[in-house]
């Protein structure tokens, strides 16, 4: 009878120390940090602050694409990061948008709710698309989602975007590269009964606004 009790014991304090063992968002607050039961250093766990006040958080755990790595110190997926791992291959996308390795802007995303992790592979920079958990929206100052952030839009690529602040597709921004490396915003609105398809990036007749 001592022995089974002892040995319950043992599991429960196993148990524990797993559970101890995971990303604590309380104590990380908002951010990406490495899964520290992960030996592969292809996991990660994002927190997402619903109540500052309260210090109220989500976890969301993801693993890094393709043959990238989470980078602690950077606290992003990398291609640069040396860890003994065993990694897996996923679909890739050579990107039009990357400039350099880390998060930014999903462009056809109109409510915020998407963004886009940036890899450079072979010389080639490759997209990921990432979805927010429900009810965060991407802050692109932050790189983070987050349930408090109100959904504007600021240029990060040369071309048309959707406005993100209406529902009626109707309105879209031209961002233009400028010399000197920033970008100027032009608003525009569709004409006559057409809206902007953000797939396309062009006003048209024939594109349905999701509702």
């Amino acid at each position: 009878m001592d022995g089974k009790l002892y040995i319950a014991i043992f599991l429960v304090i196993c148990l524990a120390w797993d559970v101890h063992a995971q990303v604590n968002c309380t104590s990380t607050g908002a951010g990406r940090f490495a899964d520290t039961n992960d030996a592969t250093c292809k996991n990660y766990t994002l927190c997402v602050a619903v109540n500052l006040t309260t210090g109220q958080y989500l976890s969301y755990n993801y693993v890094c694409p393709t043959t990238s790595l989470f980078n602690p110190a950077a606290s992003q997926c990398t291609t640069n990061y040396v860890c003994n791992a065993t990694t897996t291959t996923t679909n890739t996308t050579t990107s039009t948008i990357c400039t350099a390795e880390g998060f930014t802007q999903d462009p056809t995303s109109t409510n915020c709710s998407s963004y886009i992790q940036c890899l450079l592979d072979n010389g080639t920079f490759v997209e990921f698309p990432i979805t927010c958990p429900d009810g965060s929206f991407y802050n692109p100052n932050s790189t983070l989602c987050e349930t408090s952030y109100v959904c504007g839009f600021t240029c990060t690529a040369a071309g048309r975007f959707a406005d993100p602040s209406v529902t009626t597709c109707r309105n879209y921004y031209l961002c233009v590269l400028a010399t000197n490396g920033t970008y100027a915003e032009y608003l525009y609105t569709c004409p006559s009964t057409s809206v902007f398809n953000p797939n396309t990036r062009v006003c048209t007749t024939t594109y349905t606004c999701p509702t």
